[in-house]
């Protein structure tokens, strides 16, 4: 049996920086689509809570309010470090809502920030991408040249 054929399953690492790509976008776009056409309301910050471990710093935010139709909405929320900082000191943010969106709630605060590090995460996924798409492309026509030659036969020589 030869196993070159199994060096074709490189191509599944440029298909999940692809993906990260389109969900990234998709995250862009909902982002200002919420931005632009959600309600704007007051949310209380019911949560707030920064952890830190070693290098990396995250946290997340607990938001609560009451939409013009009387519903009570209450959504955790990640945050990178950034955006933590801009809501650290406030009980009552202003949030967009817009129900069924992909990005339901946006931060007032934390809009253009939010955006920046989507584009950010686009661009350093692209990058990723076209590496891994250069490397997936080498190693296939290096696993197709070595099946196309048929198995070889490894000799091994002891030396005493």
């Amino acid at each position: 049996m030869n196993s070159y054929k199994y060096l074709h399953l490189v191509w599944l690492i440029p298909a999940s920086f692809l993906f990260l790509i389109l969900h990234q976008t998709a995250v862009y776009y909902g982002t200002i689509d919420t931005y632009e056409n959600g309600t704007s309301y007051t949310a209380e910050v019911t949560d707030f809570e920064i952890k830190r471990i070693a290098t990396q710093t995250n946290g997340h935010v607990v938001f609560r309010f009451e939409t013009h139709d009387g519903e009570e909405i209450q959504q955790k929320l990640s945050l990178p470090v950034e955006m933590a900082e801009k809501i650290y000191s406030s009980r009552i943010v202003p949030v967009r809502y817009q129900p069924g969106a992909f990005q339901e709630i946006i931060i007032m605060q934390t809009y253009e920030l939010q955006k920046d590090l989507v584009l950010t995460n686009i661009a350093i996924a692209s990058v990723g991408f076209l590496i891994t798409l250069f490397l997936a492309i080498w190693t296939s026509r290096y696993a197709n040249r070595k099946l196309r030659r048929g198995d070889e036969k490894m000799v091994i020589e002891r030396v005493e």
